[in-house]
């Protein structure tokens, strides 16, 4: 795939489980969708990692107006089709934590990555190229304060004993123990 962009009332299934209407900007108006389609293989291969049930997009593409209306510069990945921000189901059905899904994101070799909420539930992911970016918005001064070169390290995971579907993630200063696995 490469970039596209699609009419505002497509729909078209892009891969097995993902259609161009999730990236849909959601500022109401008919505009078009650009989407990088390798942001797309991506997600597949993150929903693969994890063994996801279901991963929901919140934010895909953004007019440059949208983008700002949600604090954005108006320039952002968003503005250009290759960012998401997502929220990724297990087969129970929970929420898989953010620090988690950023591990795996950074398994597949997403350019950008960042926990975005302070429930550690949903994550950033972009397809930029050269300098990485990775961070976690939740904590006090947001990614500027928390831009790491390892999730694993953030996350106080050992990447050595642990892949990414088992362990445990320390989250503002609380413990987590997580397993996923097929049901």
């Amino acid at each position: 795939m490469m970039m596209m962009t699609y009419k505002h009332n497509n729909n078209e299934r892009l891969t097995s489980h993902f259609s161009v209407g999730e990236f849909r900007c959601k500022c109401g108006k008919s505009h078009d969708t650009k989407l990088d389609g390798e942001l797309v293989e991506k997600l597949e291969e993150l929903r693969t990692l994890l063994d996801c049930s279901k991963i929901i997009v919140n934010s895909g593409y953004r007019c440059p107006d949208h983008d700002r209306n949600v604090g954005g510069s108006g320039g952002g990945m968003h503005t250009k089709g290759q960012a998401a921000d997502i929220v990724c189901y297990d087969k129970l059905g929970n929420i898989i934590p953010s620090g988690v899904v950023c591990c795996a994101a950074q398994e597949i070799g997403f350019g950008g990555i960042a926990n975005i909420d302070s429930t550690y539930t949903a994550v950033h992911v972009d397809t930029r190229s050269g300098n990485k970016w990775y961070g976690d918005e939740a904590v006090p001064g947001g990614t500027s304060a928390s831009v790491c070169t390892d999730f694993y390290k953030y996350y106080g995971l050992d990447k050595a004993e642990n892949d990414v579907k088992t362990g445990t993630i320390e989250i503002d200063g609380v413990k987590y123990k997580y397993t996923l696995e097929k049901v």
